[in-house]
């Protein structure tokens, strides 16, 4: 991979529209536009090529939730590409947390706007997928390193991010979603210590995107990555400089770009400039706007929470954090409280001098292998063992707060709902019709369930009833 001379310019071109509908062709016209500042498709596709498109598609949320890529921009990069003389198009991600990677392409409207425009799917992280070790010349970490064959064989690679806010970084963009081109094993292994940010631009180092296109029509502010609030912006950018592209959604959103390690690093890298850049299309400062940061501190959170030193938010705090964001975000958190009283959850080496009366006031988890013995090994604690611990902590911390089955049937409720809406939004006519039963028979053993439910409440009313007649 040839490196960018860091004395040259890079491009970046916003197209915007303030109509909220996203249909299909409005979503394709903006997208179009955007890449027509750079010569159009036809300049990166040629008849033959193999094309893969890489989403952000981290988690079951949806595009409107500001979470995840939109699939009708995805879609339209499909259309382009064929247009172009595309052969073969992969939409390919690897899911972070416990999720399935296809599952959640069908539950976010991913799979049927694919399936509806001619491309595959691939899980990056798929059993069986076949992976190739490759040198990194360049590394400053890494040496080799294991990546999908599929990624390296593409002839042309479109990185596809969501304008978001991210807890660690101020934005999540096109350097954050590389991340997503390895197995999700790997990262969790590979992410969160004090050398993620160079090992993950090693991998940049041997394989980038040839094009970045994001999904800025509904941004995502507040606690990101993964508990966005949707703030409306109407825009899609393009470039070909990875960096570039960050800081623009950074100054898009009003945060500041001078904070972001990943492009700083990936700057010094040779891979993209973050001052010399060139805009077309719309003017950046009509479109911006001032995006509500992530809260800082900790102090928000409605529990007890304990953070060692040895904990970063890189790492094992940020992991915990996320999935506490989304549960707090989606009222969740407040709903467990309601049940099971006040959780304390200590990460990392931290010291707790009220430890037996947070025992009794609710659950009590500890996560990462610093933390020290007392109570880590205490039987009355929920231990979470790593450093970091892994990403995918959802099912340990739900079990944790003493809610896993409950929990597992709430996000198997959350994705069937955004399934069937997204089906019928995006589907083919065949994929609707199945579609529409599913959840109506959701729907109707809900209903059925609340009216047991009210059965019984009613009955043992009558009981008590009836008992306190006979007692008179």
């Amino acid at each position: 991979m040839v490196a960018m001379d860091r004395s040259s310019r890079a491009k970046v071109a916003i197209s915007h529209t303030s109509e909220k509908h996203r249909s299909p062709a409005r979503v394709l016209g903006l997208v179009r536009e955007a890449i027509n500042h750079l010569g159009g498709m036809e300049n990166f596709v040629q008849p033959g090529h193999t094309v893969l498109i890489k989403p952000d598609l981290s988690v079951f949320y949806s595009a409107e939730e500001g979470c995840t890529t939109d699939p009708l921009v995805v879609g339209a990069l499909i259309h382009l590409a064929k247009a172009a003389g595309a052969v073969r198009v992969l939409v390919a991600e690897s899911t972070a947390e416990s999720f399935s990677t296809l599952e959640v392409m069908e539950v976010t409207g991913m799979a049927s706007v694919a399936e509806r425009e001619g491309a595959e799917l691939l899980d990056l992280a798929g059993q069986g997928i076949a992976t190739r070790t490759v040198a990194v010349p360049n590394g400053q970490v890494l040496g080799l390193v294991p990546l999908p064959v599929a990624l390296l064989d593409a002839d042309v690679i479109i990185d596809v991010p969501k304008a978001k806010n991210h807890h660690i970084e101020p934005i999540s963009g096109a350097l954050k979603n590389w991340m997503g081109i390895a197995d999700h094993r790997y990262r969790a292994h590979s992410n969160g210590d004090e050398q993620s940010v160079q090992r993950f631009m090693d991998i940049m180092t041997v394989t980038r995107p040839t094009l970045c296109v994001v999904d800025a029509l509904i941004a995502g502010e507040g606690d990101g990555p993964i508990a966005n609030v949707p703030r409306w912006c109407g825009c899609i950018i393009a470039s070909t400089d990875p960096v570039a592209t960050d800081v623009t959604i950074a100054r898009l959103m009003g945060r500041d770009w001078r904070k972001l390690q990943l492009a700083r690093e990936a700057e010094r890298r040779g891979l993209g400039v973050r001052e010399s850049i060139d805009y077309a299309g719309v003017p950046l400062d009509s479109v911006s706007f001032k995006a509500w940061p992530s809260h800082e501190g900790l102090d928000y959170l409605p529990i007890n929470l304990l953070v060692g030193q040895s904990a970063t938010l890189a790492g094992s705090l940020g992991h915990v954090k996320r999935v506490l964001d989304s549960l707090l975000r989606r009222g969740e958190l407040q709903q467990i409280m309601g049940l099971r009283g006040t959780p304390t959850i200590m990460i990392g080496d931290a010291e707790d001098p009220a430890f037996e009366e947070h025992l009794k006031e609710g659950p009590y988890l500890v996560f990462d292998d610093t933390a020290k013995p007392e109570y880590k090994d205490d039987p009355r604690v929920h231990f979470t063992p790593g450093h970091p611990v892994p990403q995918d902590i959802m099912p340990q911390l739900m079990r944790g707060l003493g809610v896993g089955q409950v929990g597992r049937a709430s996000v198997r409720w959350q994705e069937l709902t955004r399934w069937g809406m997204h089906e019928m939004k995006n589907g083919s006519a065949t994929r609707k019709v199945q579609t529409v039963a599913a959840p109506l028979f959701a729907v109707g053993m809900a209903v059925a369930g609340a009216a047991a439910l009210a059965t019984l409440v009613r009955g043992g009313v009558r009981r008590r009833r009836g008992r306190r007649a006979t007692d008179r």
